[in-house]
Parts: C-alpha cells; structure tokens; sequence
C-alpha cells in the first residue's frame, strides 16, 4: 500500500472550519493557563514524543498559539465580511 500526501492550501476551508481550529487554540491556551494556575506540568507532542513543561515554560507555546489566534480571528472576520451575499431561507438582504 503506498501513501499518497498532498499539499492543501486554505482554499477550500470554510469560516467553520477556522472557527474550530480557533476553538480549540482558545482550549490548550486555557490549558496552559489552568496548569500555571495550579502549579502543574503542561505536556506537548514535539517530533513524535511527549514533552512535559513546567509553567514557567510553557511561554514560548503560549506566544505561538495567541499568535495563531490573532491570524484565525483576522480570517475569520474577513470570510464573515465576504459572506454577505449569502442568505438563509425568506431572508431578504437589507436595502
């Protein structure tokens, strides 16, 4: 049986689909925050094996993920803002 991988590009992800990923962005940063709060270790997957981080290192993981969530909020508004056109069943669009 021979894998076949292929690139995608974001072209045909929906604003639901960002919508998820941002749902769960917002989830491992409560984590992170939990884990701090509490004095307990975070663990993340890196190159396949899992590492556990004390809350005082969790902060370079933290940054990436605001800054996913800063790119996903960004995506989001715009495909909201191009979605205008779209209607659901008796609704009019304002004059």
């Amino acid at each position: 049986m021979m894998t076949r991988i292929e690139n995608w590009d974001e072209s045909f992800l929906d604003v639901e689909d960002y919508q998820v990923e941002r749902a769960l962005t917002n989830a491992a940063l409560d984590a992170m925050r939990r884990a701090r709060r509490f004095g307990t270790d975070f663990v993340v997957e890196e190159d396949g094996k899992a590492k556990s981080l004390r809350p005082e290192d969790t902060a370079p993981y933290e940054k990436r993920l605001l800054e996913d969530l800063d790119r996903l909020n960004r995506k989001i508004s715009e495909l909201e803002g191009n979605s205008s056109w779209l209607f659901s069943l008796n609704e009019k669009p304002k004059s």
